[in-house]
């Protein structure tokens, strides 16, 4: 009888472990036909889009990270289901994390756009949300934005969220990189769109403010104006007044020599210059009709 209890508790046990574990996270995925593309109302189905839409992995919207390229370990993944939840209470924007080895589509926008259009994703009533893909196929990371995400996330914070964000993704440690988005985009989000400017990441991928005393500001003015004027007066004190052109001339030099120069043509090089950082792509209109901003960074 104990035995039978004890295997009995053991099984119980280990249905209870594959649940929790598929609260937080999973790799899968349910059938599109076109009968069924399972695609939300708003989004515009048509003979251009229709195979985007089946070629697009259809998932449950509340496990948040879609961990296919196999990036975290299962605490890894528990830990950040556990951020992006507490983020999406906080913000009132939708959130989800991505990673894929192959990508099927044209580029990561379209990957990254055509993910959050056809699943369940946005907040409450909306679609307003943010979504962060890793695509070791393209070597790229990106942040696509939709609805009020658009507004809170604009270029200017999501290349400066990326830019941080990248080097972890460059060392391989892909768990560290996306915690890091996951606080700059909560602390950005804390933010009015007109404090950005007034805060920059720190070394420790902190937003920190741009603290610049009104005091030290105005002695630096002041001491600055100061000398300014000094060297003006003392320029002064050196002119004196000239009583006849004759002194305008040097006597040593009596001749004059005339230079002429002959115009042959010219030739302009130009050098295309590489850029390792962040593109953000402004807003633009996904393949199901959507408006998206984002932007990425290779890795």
């Amino acid at each position: 009888m104990k035995k039978k209890l004890w295997m009995f508790l053991l099984l119980i046990g280990l249905v209870c472990s594959f649940n929790v574990r598929d609260v937080y996270a999973s790799t899968n995925t349910f059938e599109r036909t076109n009968e069924n593309l399972l695609v939300q109302d708003y989004i515009s189905v048509n003979d251009s889009n229709i195979n985007d839409i089946l070629n697009t992995p259809a998932v449950d919207a509340s496990e948040k990270i879609y961990d296919f390229a196999d990036l975290f370990s299962d605490s890894e993944e528990s830990k950040l289901y556990d951020k992006v939840l507490n983020y999406i209470r906080e913000s009132k924007l939708d959130m989800a994390i991505v990673t894929i080895n192959e990508n099927n589509k044209m580029d990561s926008t379209a990957y990254a756009d055509d993910f959050y259009d056809y699943n369940d994703f946005g907040y409450e009533n909306s679609n307003s949300g943010l979504l962060f893909l890793i695509d070791m196929d393209n070597r790229e990371i990106y942040i696509t934005t939709t609805g009020d995400g658009i507004d809170k996330y604009p270029d200017s914070v999501i290349n400066s969220i990326l830019d941080y964000v990248y080097t972890f993704m460059s060392n391989e440690k892909y768990y560290e990189g996306c915690s890091s988005f996951l606080s700059l985009a909560s602390s950005y989000a804390s933010l009015d769109s007109s404090q950005y400017s007034s805060y920059t990441i720190n070394s420790n991928g902190q937003l920190v403010k741009n603290y610049r005393p009104l005091a030290i500001v105005l002695i630096f003015a002041i001491v600055g104006d100061a000398i300014i004027i000094f060297i003006m007066v003392r320029m002064n004190k050196m002119v004196f007044k000239a009583a006849s052109s004759r002194q305008y001339l040097n006597n040593k030099t009596k001749s004059a020599k005339v230079i002429k120069e002959t115009f042959l043509g010219s030739h302009v090089s130009k050098v295309k210059i590489e850029s390792d950082s962040s593109s953000g792509g402004g807003i633009h209109t996904s393949g199901g009709g959507v408006s998206h901003g984002g932007g990425g960074h290779k890795f």
